[in-house]
């Protein structure tokens, strides 16, 4: 699951979309995800910039 809702998640900023305050715990899983060394280290530089 994780492998195809993550890079949905990693994207939201960059195209502007805002999550309701409904959302957070979805967001608090996302960030768990993001923190993995692994998931970073397999993202392209070009979805490396998407977020800063």
């Amino acid at each position: 699951l994780d492998v195809a809702i993550a890079p949905l998640l990693w994207r939201l900023d960059y195209y502007g979309i805002d999550m309701s305050k409904n959302a957070v715990p979805l967001l608090k899983y996302a960030e768990r995800i993001f923190s993995r060394p692994a998931y970073i280290e397999a993202l392209t530089p070009s979805e490396k910039v998407m977020r800063k």
